[in-house]
């Protein structure tokens, strides 16, 4: 019970602070200028931004439709162009892997030693525990 008393006699602690910290009235009037000040401005440059979007948009559309075959065939390049360097990377990264491959199986070699041995034997080892495992 008497927390509850002391929660209540808090609560009303905190309400009269609230109270005894109100704004002036040339406090509130200040913040209201300098908010309309800000806002206005913004309010107006997203105005003008938008006027000269759609002016663009006005002026440039008869001009999209008169040159939409060349730009629909200049698309067409491009995204040509962009599939043949990917199909032309990749050819060369499995060209690339497909040598590296061939120097390992010939030279008896690892360039790079991410297995830590021969791959062979790892499957034979398996295959061994695995038969006496049936």
């Amino acid at each position: 019970m008497e927390s509850r008393h002391q929660q209540q006699g808090l609560g009303e602690g905190l309400v009269q602070g609230r109270h005894e910290q109100q704004a002036s009235g040339t406090m509130v009037a200040v913040a209201s200028i300098t908010g309309l000040a800000i806002g206005g401005s913004l309010l107006g440059l997203m105005g003008l931004s938008f006027l000269a979007s759609l002016t663009l948009l006005l002026f440039s559309s008869p001009l999209l439709l008169i040159f939409s075959p060349l730009l629909l065939f200049g698309a067409f390049v491009f995204v040509g162009s962009l599939a043949g360097f990917a199909a032309a990377a990749a050819m060369a990264l499995i060209g690339m892997s497909a040598l590296g491959w061939l120097y390992q199986e010939v030279g008896g070699q690892r360039l790079l030693d991410f297995g830590g041995g021969d791959m062979t034997s790892g499957v034979k080892e398996q295959g061994k525990g695995l038969g006496r495992y049936i």
